[in-house]
């Protein structure tokens, strides 16, 4: 009679267990950084846009980089990367579309994204690191706490699966 008991206690504590670590599996991701990441991502998202019109690239850098000092004072580093960007596609072919493949908090206040940006001969992918000073932190995501402090691209694509 004990055993056939302990069977069931046994048996009704699975789908207990199971749901206690579906909850748990929910609280893992801290919240509010899906939408950290979102807002980030609204940022990149019309930069990559206006960067393949092959328009105003400068202007497409001056919009990402509003409130990023640090980027902004080193302005030969960033006028060469608007004359690397104008040449994509010369180099790449014309573009296709671009995807977000990566976005990692690391922390509270960094955020680094990849995006795969299709061309028709080649993709190159791009990389943004944002930062939040710790000052900072109770600001809202889309607020302009967040700043660019890394922006880059190359067509290192093995790096891809590491």
């Amino acid at each position: 009679m004990l055993r056939k008991r302990c069977v069931a206690v046994c048996l009704l504590g699975i789908p207990l267990c199971l749901a206690a670590a579906g909850l748990l599996r929910g609280q893992e991701a801290a919240p509010g950084k899906d939408t950290v990441i979102d807002a980030l991502d609204a940022r990149v998202r019309p930069f990559l846009e206006a960067v393949s019109q092959q328009g105003d690239t400068q202007k497409a850098y001056d919009d990402l980089l509003r409130g990023s000092a640090l980027l902004l004072k080193k302005s030969d580093e960033v006028k060469a990367l608007v004359e690397r960007t104008n040449q994509l596609q010369t180099k790449f072919g014309r573009y296709r579309n671009f995807e977000r493949i990566d976005a990692r908090a690391v922390g509270k206040d960094l955020v680094v994204m990849k995006y795969l940006y299709k061309c028709e001969d080649y993709p190159v992918v791009w990389y943004f690191t944002f930062y939040r000073p710790p000052a900072r932190n109770e600001a809202p995501p889309e607020d302009s706490a967040w700043r660019v402090i890394i922006v880059r691209f190359d067509t290192e694509l093995e790096r891809l699966a590491f």
